[in-house]
């Protein structure tokens, strides 16, 4: 009985933590639009989200990332930083920027796949958008934080 009982806790606690975990999937190809615009996770989740460029040209088709804001910041704002920083891959890398994005996929091409990990923050919504230069108007999105 004993045995049981703990092959049942095991089982409980073992879903408990599938359940803290959640994978996005969200692509994006030649024609400048993600797959999905919108994502909810709950504060305290571990989240990975997986990008894939699904363009078919490879190394010469049109680049994408996803940059992921912080509450309280615009993509408008955020993204004239962005295009200033052609030698990071239109990702700004000064502590300032830094602060204010939980974080990025790098640029990819076509048939490429990156992927961001992190812990979902306090409630709230985070905005997300494609910093390669002209991209960001048309390709953009929020995942919602919410409360356990």
């Amino acid at each position: 009985m004993r045995g049981l009982f703990a092959f049942i806790l095991l089982l409980v606690t073992a879903s408990a933590h599938a359940a803290d975990a959640v994978k996005l999937e969200l692509s994006a190809d030649d024609r400048m639009v993600y797959s999905k615009t919108a994502f909810e996770v709950v504060s305290g989740q571990k989240v990975t989200l997986i990008f894939k460029n699904t363009g078919t040209k490879g190394e010469k088709s049109m680049k994408h990332n996803v940059v992921l804001l912080k509450p309280g910041n615009t993509i408008v704002s955020f993204a004239v930083k962005c295009l200033a920083a052609a030698e990071t891959g239109y990702v700004p890398v000064d502590k300032e920027s830094k602060e204010k994005m939980v974080g990025h996929v790098k640029l990819l091409g076509g048939g490429q796949t990156g992927t961001l990990t992190f812990t979902a923050g306090e409630p709230g919504g985070y905005l997300f958008f494609c910093s390669s230069p002209g991209h960001f108007d048309k390709m953009q999105g929020r995942i919602t934080v919410k409360a356990k």
